[in-house]
């Protein structure tokens, strides 16, 4: 169990590693990739619906975002802040792969080590 870990700690360090940084309008230039989106978390988003999922708008409010990051309920536990909060105004750098959503640019982070508060 601790060699399974370990390999996957090893991938996804690597993965991190040596994804290539870009701004929140280049973002979706990028889908299916994995890169590193940096810029400043304006507002954020918590799901209404029965699963309370984060949404991290980038640069401008929603509708005009042009990039989010998405946490997914699930998820949430692993973080020692509540990123809808502690997160906001500031400058974040978010590491993933790029899908579109709702024409949209967006990562979905699973854990706190894909983001670096700058």
């Amino acid at each position: 169990m601790k060699k399974t870990i370990l390999f996957i700690a090893t991938v996804l360090i690597t993965k991190i590693a040596i994804s290539q940084t870009v701004s929140v309008d280049s973002a979706k230039f990028y889908e299916g990739k994995t890169i590193t989106v940096c810029g400043k978390v304006v507002d954020s988003y918590i799901s209404k619906g029965e699963k309370k999922n984060v949404k991290l708008n980038f640069d401008k409010p929603y509708p005009e975002t042009p990039f989010i990051v998405m946490i997914f309920e699930a998820d949430l536990p692993s973080f020692k802040y509540n990123p809808a909060e502690f997160l906001i105004n500031k400058n974040v750098c978010a590491t993933g792969v790029v899908k579109i959503y709702k024409d949209k640019p967006e990562i979905v982070i699973s854990s706190p080590e894909q983001l670096i508060i700058k």
